[in-house]
């Protein structure tokens, strides 16, 4: 046995700009929230019964039982006014008694387009249906772009030396201090991050070199390398009081290529 058709929907778009139509400031103006609410409530009875619904006293009662603070009376009014100011059309209720209008046709058969529903606008049909909804264009099939054959990667030992890349020589210490104070990108945060002024940093970075001289450390791999070892020292309180004869220190820390603990 064939399924019966549906001709209810289970959900209706509601925009965002709703209230603020002319027709409802009209109807909230005069009855306030009360009228807004009974508007809402009407529209769901219209959509899900499909695009229309008659207006009986049986469906008058049933909102009354949901709206329970408005009267028949009032309900009547509000009724007369969405007639009046064009909400529903006004020719098939005074014919019918049918609430619907073409706003509430177009959103029900363009639901119906979308669901793939075969419903039509017969009944109290408004709106021109003549015109038919465009199929769905099918989506054209990509041919798939033929695999290509990976080349067997030669063995390592066959690879020309120039591929390996060679290690970079050590950044002398001296060099790597003259790049460490001169380098504000990086040295003013660094004074932020550990709350130091310029002369502190300086000093600390002194306390850094001394600290390096006094392990035998000379040469960092990089200057990025000495700059973490500065920061993990300082984070760990290590460069604060270094007791060692800072006579050695140089005053200018501009690398002019020696390779030692002083600059030639």
């Amino acid at each position: 046995m064939a399924r019966p058709t549906k001709h209810g929907l289970d959900y209706f778009p509601f925009d965002v700009d709703f209230f603020s139509d002319e027709k409802l400031y009209a109807i909230s103006g005069e009855f306030g929230i009360k009228g807004e609410i009974t508007t809402i409530k009407l529209l769901c009875a219209v959509y899900r019964n499909g695009y229309y619904i008659e207006w009986t006293e049986m469906l008058k009662y049933k909102l009354l039982k949901e709206l329970p603070s408005i009267s028949a009376e009032l309900l009547e009014q509000i009724i007369k006014r969405l007639v009046k100011w064009d909400f529903f059309d006004k020719s098939l209720f005074d014919s019918a008694s049918i609430l619907t209008s073409k706003g509430i046709q177009r959103r029900y058969q363009a639901i119906c387009a979308k669901m793939h529903r075969k419903n039509a606008i017969k009944e109290y049909c408004l709106i021109d249906t003549s015109t038919p909804v465009p199929p769905k264009e099918a989506t054209p099939t990509k041919a798939k772009p033929p695999k290509a054959v990976s080349k067997p990667t030669p063995p390592v030992a066959d690879a020309p030396a120039s591929v390996f890349k060679p290690k970079s020589a050590p950044v002398p210490l001296d060099e790597s201090i003259a790049s460490m104070l001169s380098d504000t990108i990086w040295n003013e945060p660094v004074c932020m991050r550990y709350n130091l002024t310029p002369e502190q940093f300086k000093q600390k970075v002194t306390n850094f070199r001394l600290h390096c001289l006094s392990r035998e450390k000379h040469e960092h791999e990089d200057v990025t390398d000495a700059k973490r070892h500065f920061c993990n020292l300082l984070s760990q309180g290590k460069l604060n009081d270094i007791s060692t004869n800072t006579t050695d220190a140089p005053t200018d820390y501009s690398f002019s290529g020696g390779f030692g603990s002083k600059d030639t």
